[in-house]
């Protein structure tokens, strides 16, 4: 390759972090190196590679930057799915006396583990962010990840391959009106590293979203409506 690849996986047996593409595992094929990278516990088995058994390398550390930072890199950018959601409690369910608002814990057993390993994993993540002006000076490190109370990728499962557009879309729109409220000061950082960012262009495409909500928004005012007039024509018949 031209550019350089890391990938990270974890030694099922010793603990140990590999990096692959790093010393002495530069000669694995990437599809094996990414099958080894992504084998979450529990869902993938390990995969092996050079008589050693390797699982997800999240497991050691959620972003790696260490790796990049040792390497050279001056511009790190952290994209992290993994935000708990904050319910802010404006959704309601029906129950036997009327209804009560919903918490995480109606989603369902499997949302519950969920919750539980993005808080760990977050909580793991910000304490190493707090640590890294110190730890690499002359280093700038941008973190994006969706904002607490994203539902749509919290109640998404990350194995849904039939998701995998409508997710890719909705973090396109959410990184781009991070963009857009960041503008300024992710402009200045970028431009340290000889990377620009249009204005024009997040511009653009914030107003295509905009439009596109106010589509949806007024056909569903349209659906409001009709079903409405149905049911009163139901009652009156």
């Amino acid at each position: 390759l031209d550019n350089e690849l890391y990938l990270t996986a974890t030694d099922l047996d010793t603990c140990e972090r590999i990096v692959l593409g790093g010393e002495e595992w530069d000669d694995v094929p990437i599809a094996r190196s990414v099958a080894a990278s992504t084998a979450l516990p529990m869902l993938y088995k390990p995969v092996e590679i050079k008589g050693r058994q390797l699982v997800d390398g999240g497991i050691r550390s959620t972003t790696n930057v260490d790796i990049a930072v040792e390497r050279g890199a001056k511009f790190v950018i952290v994209v992290n799915p993994l935000v708990p959601y904050v319910n802010d409690f404006q959704k309601v369910i029906p129950t036997l006396l009327g209804s009560r608002v919903r918490r995480v814990a109606d989603m369902g057993f499997p949302q519950i583990g969920y919750q539980t390993f993005k808080l760990l994993a977050h909580q793991r993540l910000h304490e190493a962010v707090s640590q890294w002006k110190e730890k690499y000076p002359g280093v700038d490190i941008i973190l994006i990840e969706p904002d607490p109370n994203d539902e749509l990728m919290f109640e998404t499962n990350i194995m849904n391959f039939a998701k995998r557009v409508e997710i890719a879309r909705h973090g396109f729109e959410s990184v781009t009106l991070r963009l857009a409220q960041d503008y300024d000061t992710l402009r200045t950082v970028c431009a340290k590293h000889g990377i620009e960012i249009s204005a024009a262009r997040v511009r653009k495409v914030v107003r295509k979203f905009d439009k596109e909500r106010e589509k949806t928004a007024a056909w569903r005012r349209i659906l409001e409506q009709t079903t409405g007039a149905l049911l009163r024509q139901s009652e009156e018949g």
